[in-house]
């Protein structure tokens, strides 16, 4: 060996050295801070991994006799027949082989016109195999998120996941994306993992049985031995040597989708951001957020890059190595008793042993594959893992936010008045106000408002309202207005006193901007209503526009059955007017307005608010516009600082008040001009002011 080549080898293996020494100091160095931040537990194959899989299966499948163990028991057999379709085919390529050394052209062509037979249901079986995996994953997808639509609308989970818990930041993904690669990965797996096994048992056996027939020959006790010791070791290293795929994907999963939301929060609010020409921030919002995300598939792609690279090596190369070595061992130490025959005749004995020889090659590259897929599948299980992780949280906070246990990061405030501790504890204990569904009346008492925040708005709430009172809700931004409608509604909890309601289905709420939904002219007026639940007649629903002075928008739009995207359509006083418009349908026995007609004229306004009270509803009015003081018989006035006020609406006596106040802000306005001209009249006078007299 010249004196280069050592060199080189001399100063590879000094660099492999050393990378390997860098790597393992980073592997102390980085276990030592996660023992010292006392980080939680990584997303891998574990006990939690099984529990929570053990959680997801009876949903996937819940009794014998549903469509998806049907499929899961046809997927079976058909990897079966695949198993044994794959030996029958190996045992043809052995008799091709020997039909060939033999030179027998019968032979030969018959056997190639069974492998030609037999390859037909070969083929149809492959095909089919991915036909029945995809019909599996579609029956478990299916499973899944009807199973998890209906935790997700049940008892308003779909409101309480978004506003009173932060554990779900994208929960529009965790009900896509996340289930449908939960259930194609699972069902993936299920046939990477049963195919092969059925493959090493049956192979094996075979495998034996051809040892068996060779009886001086050596191998039954030592090929079995030594290929469990070259596999377990095989495991072993990948096992210790594999990345936590699984912790990777979640991590990949939640920053794609922060960006959706990001793409979603962009396309809502569009019109905003042109306004103010904010493309800037918001395009380095969005770069921000997809730099994160290909740091992180960068990262991943870089591990798989040496994972993979050790993966090939070890099931390809040196599994093949070891794999001649193991299938020469019969061989050549097998001895034939009747010598005789092959001096007599001596290619018929080359011919067997070039059978027994492609037989054992097919059967056990076969075995090694089957071998490979199972230990290769561990990845894929890390990465199921992951994606359990993130469908069972999911579940697992729909099951806590239906029954009014919430968690929410802490935010920091400079309000000094509420301690830290207290406003962690009552964001993540449960409510303990009582609930008490009465007649007509609500009635609280010391019933506190508090925001999802944990900001305490108002500590202590005592009132009745009575179906007979309007009741009028004014006071300064933040003061808990629309917290207290949130309050009455059930869409908050109540943490402390009790609070006496009618049904939630006696309340309804118009907020500033209604809400339209997807459908026709009708489905806007009855909403929620479906057409299949309507309660009144065509007739009934144009006297129900003309209440709210929309008759012409039927004319206009082409009839109640047509279609239209409402939202762009109607302006913002008809969409406000169509709210109202449901008051009319639904006839609740209290009406929660919030500020719903700001963009309506006041004699529609008018007009509109007395035709509510003629029919019996109960008005709950928050507003600004002292036109509807007349409306109204009692005021709820928010102070801030938690002061509130609950007395009887005087109209004649707010009226002069607010005069009154609009004359003092006009005097005090023009006090500061005032002062500035008599201080230059003393200037130019040379006098000083009275003011600064003794």
């Amino acid at each position: 060996m010249s004196r280069r080549v050592k060199l080189v080898l001399f100063s590879s293996t000094c660099a492999i050295i050393i990378y390997v020494l860098r790597r393992y100091y980073r592997y102390v160095i980085l276990r030592r801070k996660s023992r010292i931040t006392n980080t939680p537990a990584t997303l891998s194959v574990n006990q939690r991994f099984y529990h929570q899989l053990c959680r997801l299966l009876p949903i996937l499948i819940p009794r014998v006799r549903s469509d998806s163990f049907a499929l899961l028991a046809i997927h079976l057999t058909t990897l079966m027949s695949r198993t044994f379709l794959s030996i029958s085919i190996a045992h043809l390529d052995g008799a091709i082989v020997k039909s060939l050394v033999q030179r027998n052209h019968r032979d030969f062509l018959r056997t190639i016109c069974i492998f030609l037979l037999v390859s037909v249901p070969a083929s149809f079986i492959n095909s089919f195999i991915r036909f029945i995996e995809s019909k599996l994953a579609l029956a478990f997808r299916t499973k899944l998120t009807r199973y998890a639509y209906a935790a997700y609308f049940r008892n308003q989970t779909y409101y309480r996941v978004s506003n009173l818990d932060t554990r779900l930041l994208t929960p529009d993904q965790n009900l896509t994306d996340d289930i449908e690669t939960f259930t194609t990965t699972l069902t993936h797996l299920f046939s990477q993992l049963t195919k092969p096994f059925l493959d090493v048992a049956l192979i094996s056996w075979t495998l034996v049985v051809m040892v068996q027939q060779k009886q001086t020959a050596r191998g039954l006790k030592e090929v079995p031995v030594l290929t469990t010791l070259v596999i377990f070791l095989t495991f072993l290293a990948l096992r210790k040597l594999s990345p936590r795929f699984g912790k990777l994907v979640s991590e990949e999963a939640k920053k794609r989708g922060l960006l959706r939301f990001a793409h979603a929060r962009i396309i809502t609010n569009a019109e905003e951001i042109a306004f103010f020409d904010g493309h800037e921030v918001e395009k380095t919002w969005i770069l921000k957020l997809y730099n994160q995300l290909r740091v992180q598939t960068n990262a991943i792609i870089k591990k798989k890059l040496w994972f993979i690279m050790l993966e090939q090596f070890l099931m390809k190369y040196f599994w093949h190595s070891c794999g001649m070595v193991f299938i020469a061992i019969p061989m050549l130490s097998y001895r034939d008793p009747t010598p005789a025959e092959d001096s007599v005749d001596e290619s018929v004995g080359i011919s067997t042993r070039t059978e027994e020889y492609t037989i054992s090659k097919s059967l056990l590259q076969s075995g090694a594959d089957a071998v490979e897929r199972i230990i290769s599948s561990y990845k894929e299980i890390a990465v199921l893992a992951g994606y359990t992780n993130r469908v069972h949280t999911m579940l697992h906070v729909f099951d806590e936010c239906a029954n009014e246990r919430y968690q929410r990061i802490p935010v920091t405030t400079d309000d000094q008045s509420i301690p830290a501790i207290q406003r962690r504890i009552l964001m993540n204990q449960q409510a303990k106000g009582e609930i008490i569904e009465s007649v007509e009346d609500i009635i609280a008492e010391n019933v506190p408002i508090i925001t999802p925040n944990g900001d305490i708005i108002v500590e202590s709430l005592s009132l009745k309202i009575t179906s007979a009172m309007h009741v009028l809700i004014t006071g300064p931004n933040g003061c808990g207005k629309s917290s207290f409608f949130r309050i009455i509604r059930g869409l908050w909890p109540i943490h402390s006193g009790r609070l006496h309601r009618p049904n939630p289905s006696n309340f309804f709420l118009i907020p500033q901007r209604p809400y339209m939904c997807p459908g026709t002219l009708r489905d806007q007026i009855i909403y929620p209503h479906t057409v299949d639940q309507i309660l009144v007649s065509d007739s009934d629903l144009m006297e129900i526009l003309n209440n709210v002075e929309l008759q012409y928008i039927v004319q206009r739009e082409g009839g109640l059955n047509v279609e239209r995207d409402w939202k762009d359509i109607l302006s913002g006083g008809e969409k406000q007017r169509l709210g109202l418009a449901r008051i009319f349908y639904h006839k609740p026995k209290y009406a929660l307005l919030d500020e719903c007609t700001s963009a309506v004229s006041a004699d529609v306004e008018g007009k509109i608010y007395e035709r509510a009270k003629q029919l019996g509803v109960t008005l709950l009015t928050i507003t600004h516009r002292p036109s509807l003081w007349a409306y109204h018989t009692h005021l709820l006035q928010f102070h801030g600082e938690g002061q509130w006020t609950f007395d009887v609406l005087n109209p004649e006596k707010l009226v002069t008040l607010r005069d009154e106040k609009e004359r003092l802000e006009a005097q005090l306005a023009g006090i500061p001009s005032i002062r500035r001209r008599l201080s230059e009249l003393c200037h130019l006078l040379g006098e000083d002011s009275k003011k600064d007299k003794p």
